[in-house]
């Protein structure tokens, strides 16, 4: 959503650049760094799906600031790449687009734990509670984890931003409603619709490139 520093108070701003960068430390340790750099497929799935998702973050509409609206991707990088490089790999997409567009950095905590932190983390618990109670076929992975899930993350990360706005911004609720709530279907459609379709093209022709998507469990045998 691009929230820019000017809406909000400098202590807010710092402490969610301490809150996003612990979070950063700590992806940074557990990720699966041998893992991915040993699957060839999956790392150039990255690099190819972290340069799509860069063009669409540049590509954002909007007319107040706070109120920028693009694609995400937050779902599909954990469902490829796990939560833990999804976040890392967003969070450069996110930097590169401020320097790029000489935005302040000192607002890249709150739009990381409002952009990033809330949809990957969300969508990691929706997958581990997929995994555990709901049956592992293809398609279900597909609808729930990809459509279903994508769109869901989307409607918290945005719910979780407004909520943010209405306490610590000058902006009143009527005015969240206006620029906010009506392209809101949109955006969670866009989200849903895009993530469904990548993951399924993946799922089918290069599943290796699906971190959290296994032949042996999702189709063998189904």
């Amino acid at each position: 959503m691009n929230l820019p520093a000017s809406l909000f108070g400098s202590d807010w701003l710092w402490l969610c650049n301490v809150l996003f960068l612990v979070l950063l430390v700590r992806a940074t340790r557990i990720a699966q760094w041998r893992e991915l750099f040993d699957n060839n497929i999956r790392f150039n799935a990255l690099v190819g799906v972290t340069f799509a998702i860069t063009v669409f973050w540049l590509l954002n509409a909007g007319i107040r600031p706070g109120f920028n609206f693009h694609l995400v991707g937050a779902t599909l990088f954990v469902l490829m790449f796990s939560w833990p490089i999804a976040l890392i790999a967003l969070s450069l997409v996110m930097t590169g687009i401020w320097i790029y567009k000489g935005m302040d950095l000192v607002a890249l905590g709150m739009n990381g734990l409002m952009m990033l932190a809330i949809p990957i983390f969300y969508t990691e618990w929706m997958l581990r509670f997929s995994q555990k109670n709901m049956p592992k076929n293809l398609f279900m992975f597909v609808l729930w984890n990809g459509f279903f899930c994508a769109a869901c993350a989307i409607a918290l990360m945005m719910a979780g931003t407004t909520l943010l706005l209405l306490g610590l911004s000058h902006y009143t609720w009527a005015e969240i409603q206006y620029h906010y709530f009506i392209p809101a279907p949109i955006l969670i459609f866009a989200e849903a619709f895009a993530t469904g379709s990548v993951i399924t093209g993946f799922t089918v022709a290069q599943p290796e490139a699906v971190a959290n998507f296994s032949d042996a469990e999702y189709l063998d045998g189904k």
